[in-house]
Order: C-alpha cells, then sequence, then structure tokens
C-alpha cells in the first residue's frame, strides 16, 4: 500500500511540474512559434524554412560538395 501511494504521489508531483512547465512557457513567449519548430525538427524536409536554406534551419549549410 506504501509503494501505491508513493507512486500516486510521484505521478500527481510529475502531473504539477508539467503544468507550471507549460504555464513557465506560455509565460515566457518559449511557445510562440511552435508548429514551425515541430515541423524544423520531426519533418525537416517538408518544413519551408529547410527548403529554402534560411538561418536557423535545420540543414542550412549542411549540402553535400554537388549541391553547393
Amino acid at each position: 500500500m506504501l509503494v501505491t501511494l508513493v507512486l500516486f504521489a510521484a505521478g500527481i508531483a510529475m502531473g504539477v511540474a508539467g503544468a507550471l512547465f507549460w504555464a513557465w512557457g506560455v509565460f515566457t513567449g518559449q511557445f510562440s512559434d511552435l508548429e514551425a519548430t515541430k515541423e524544423q525538427l520531426f519533418w525537416p524536409d517538408l518544413a519551408p524554412e529547410a527548403r529554402s536554406g534560411a538561418v536557423g534551419s535545420v540543414d542550412a549549410g549542411l549540402k553535400a560538395p554537388e549541391d553547393r
């Protein structure tokens, strides 16, 4: 029973920590451009910035010598 209570409390603590982290990110503007960041991280070949070679894109400057 003690293990169950400790694990339950740990789960609640993780939920509270996640909520506070999310609130901090929204308050400080960390999540202002979340969709573009998600596209660059998980689908870099589909992101418009990656195709244009913009500064800060995933593949900027990493082209093969024959592509330069």
